[in-house]
């Protein structure tokens, strides 16, 4: 029974050689008849190893745009963050020179330069942070200018900080004075804004004029510029006048000051 297996398969074999392998009539027809009947086999699996290589490439493209695309995406950003970095430095140095501009144009007064570093958050403007302290020689009373115009005066210290109450505090008192007519009288702060009180009746104020710190009381230097005189707020009962006043300083816009040490 094996030997007769073998016979068969030695046949077999003899009978694939003779068609398929040695060169004749008959093996080019049985080469033919296979090609034939294995061909749309063929073409199936060429059409879809075409297709996958197709996907597979679209794929791999597919990635490579989204690698690109995230890379553009994180350009942009850091592009736009040294965009931003590049004009706050040209803002604050513009800022910085218009403060050393005032202090080499007034050599006698004794300025520290300082940054504010804390602001009011009721948006009220009443306080202010500033990162200078008794460390630096900081004490309270002295007055916080913005080239030349008084912001506040210091009311807390701390070793490497300061508290400034605004002059549009609410709670915010100082003596001042009409420039021209040399009146003394008290400004005081408010939602609603400033206002110059205590102003005899009889005392003749021009519009816009100046008003300034009087040098009373306190350690604030007698004229630094506060502001000018608006219009006439009290009522015709009162025994005092009471006048609005502008100030020229943005208070919500306040980035680096100046705390006068001394004149």
């Amino acid at each position: 029974m094996k030997r007769r297996g073998i016979i068969i398969w030695f046949i077999v074999t003899v009978v694939f050689i003779a068609v398929f392998i040695i060169p004749s009539p008959i093996s080019r027809a049985g080469s033919n008849f296979v090609v034939n009947i294995t061909k749309p086999i063929s073409r199936s699996l060429v059409s879809a190893g075409k297709k996958v290589a197709s996907t597979f490439s679209i794929l791999v493209e597919i990635a490579n745009l989204r690698k690109e695309n995230r890379q553009l995406a994180e350009d942009l950003i850091r592009a736009k963050v040294d965009s931003a970095k590049l004009s706050e430095l040209e803002i604050e140095n513009q800022n910085l020179k218009q403060q050393l501009d005032y202090k080499e144009a007034h050599p006698k007064m004794k300025l520290i330069l300082a940054n504010v570093v804390g602001l009011d958050p009721t948006n009220f403007y009443d306080t202010i942070v500033l990162d200078r302290g008794s460390d630096g020689g900081i004490s309270t009373g002295m007055a916080v200018i913005s080239l030349g115009v008084l912001v506040g005066k210091v009311d807390q210290v701390f070793p490497g900080s300061c508290r400034v109450m605004l002059i549009t505090s609410k709670d915010s008192i100082i003596q001042v004075m009409l420039e021209g007519s040399r009146t003394v009288g008290i400004l005081k702060g408010g939602i609603s804004g400033m206002a110059l009180e205590n102003i005899p009746l009889d005392t003749p104020i021009a519009a816009g004029e100046n008003i300034i710190t009087s040098g009373l009381g306190g350690k604030l230097p007698k004229g630094i510029y506060v502001g000018n005189a608006g219009r006439e707020i009290s009522a015709k009962s009162d025994i005092f006048k009471t006048i609005e006043v502008k100030s020229a300083i943005n208070f919500s816009k306040l980035e680096t000051l100046f705390i006068v040490s001394g004149i």
